[in-house]
């Protein structure tokens, strides 16, 4: 039996049953621009924010489960000499909210030639089946953010090697997500599907042939930060102190987290493909 798309997993839903889910990411810009916003918004903020310095003249930049295409504002401004931004994603819906812009600028068709400085389009398409609209061996950096625990673990396994697939040799992934040791089925969200923790997906990264570059710890939570660092040496217990007496914890618990991903609620794995690949 075919697994479902549905919008968000709601009682009574089997997720193993589940091909995805279609809830998006909290547009973050919204959330800063009307002043109420949490960790998560400060976290997915600075994720989107470093993988854009990671985009470089020239580059070929997808983005996996585009969604609203929350990347293209911060693109726009800090990577303008890219080559080209395609998003995937598997909803229509997704894809036309993001042809009117992340940040409310309402931009029809006609405008996106003149307001971006670089191309942009989008594919209509399940990330597991990525190759059947993207070509083999086209992607500079691909950008895939807290997006593969919206999907049932067997498709997830498969975007990631489709992810390999239409990457050039040498290029590089940012892959963000929660971490969910256990259960994967047991997830944080209602809108996720299936929450891969640490071991396991390094693992299936290192099996289909990436080689890990850096791993970075997301957020925590304000309980979890507070009993990890107090079994910490003194002076890192003292430093998280006195950084804890002033910054707010929406920004703090996205801070702190960074060197320990493996602890993390939620981490980042940025992974290349060997420069010697060929394309699989």
């Amino acid at each position: 039996m075919d697994k479902e798309i549905v919008y968000r997993v709601e009682d009574g839903m089997d997720r193993e049953k589940i091909l995805c889910t279609t809830y998006q990411m909290r547009n973050f810009y919204m959330q800063f621009r009307d002043g109420f916003f949490t960790n998560l918004d400060v976290m997915n903020y600075i994720q989107h924010l470093a993988a854009a310095h990671m985009a470089k003249k020239g580059m070929n930049v997808l983005d996996v489960c585009c969604g609203r295409s929350l990347m293209l504002p911060l693109l726009r401004y800090y990577a303008k000499d890219i080559a080209s931004y395609t998003g995937v994603d598997i909803s229509k819906a997704n894809i036309k909210e993001a042809m009117r812009g992340a940040t409310a600028k309402n931009l029809e068709p006609k405008d996106l030639a003149s307001y971006y400085p670089f191309r942009v389009g989008w594919k209509l398409g399940n990330v597991a089946e990525m190759s059947k609209v993207i070509p083999a061996g086209f992607a500079d950096f691909v950008i895939y953010t807290s997006a593969i625990e919206h999907m049932h673990p067997t498709d997830g396994a498969k975007s990631l090697v489709e992810c390999y697939k239409v990457m050039k040799p040498g290029a590089k992934m940012f892959l963000s997500c929660p971490n969910t040791p256990g259960n994967g089925y047991q997830t944080q969200y209602r809108a996720h599907v299936y929450e891969w923790g640490y071991d396991e997906l390094k693992a299936k990264l290192t099996e289909i042939g990436f080689s890990i570059v850096q791993e970075v710890g997301l957020v925590t939570s304000v309980r979890e930060m507070d009993e990890f660092y107090s079994k910490q040496p003194s002076a890192l217990k003292d430093f998280y102190e006195r950084m804890k007496s002033y910054v707010p914890s929406a920004f703090l618990t996205a801070f702190m987290a960074i060197p320990f991903p493996r602890e993390a609620k939620e981490l980042l794995f940025i992974v290349q493909k060997p420069k010697g690949e060929e394309n699989a």
